[in-house]
Formats: C-alpha cells, structure tokens, sequence
C-alpha cells in the first residue's frame, strides 16, 4: 500500500471520483453552471492499493457567489472559483 496525493470525492455529483495531485482544505469543481465544493477531511479511503483522503461534498453554488436556496444577496457565501468566473465575465 502506498501513500499518495490523491483524493477520493465523497458525495455530492462526483461521489467516488479520484482525482490526482489535489492539495489545500477546500477543492471547488464547475460542472453544469454550478461550482461544486468539497472540503478535506481526516478519513482516508482505500482505493486499489492506495490509502486516499477523503474529500468531503460541501454542497454546490452558483459563480455569483448565491447558494441555492438563499433568497437574500447579503447572505451570499463567495468563493475563490465564483470570484475568478465573474472576473473573467467582467
């Protein structure tokens, strides 16, 4: 068994992808429109022969910054990626 720096997603739309050279507390994905967070945790996963951190989904919003749901823009939670998309939209 060895050790690596993959991750293994848990949950959400990409449950059970490995994704390779993944590094920092918060990995955040754009697939359909939608930025898809998952956040780092202590549990690992094994995976062939390799013992993986598992990535946890955090839930999903949209690229400017509103989570699903919330209704009020001031309680909009923003993000590195959301940040960069409407950057590059401006």
């Amino acid at each position: 068994m060895t050790q690596s720096r993959d991750v293994v997603l848990a949950s959400g739309p990409f449950d059970g992808s490995r994704l390779d050279g993944v590094e920092g507390p918060l990995l955040e994905m754009e697939a359909d429109g939608l930025i898809h967070r998952y956040v780092a945790t202590t549990t690992t996963r094994r995976v062939a022969e390799d013992e993986l951190t598992v990535y946890q989904f955090d839930g999903t919003i949209s690229p400017d910054g509103g989570m699903a749901g919330v209704e009020n823009p001031e309680n909009r939670v923003a993000s590195p990626l959301a940040d960069e998309l409407r950057a590059e939209k401006s």
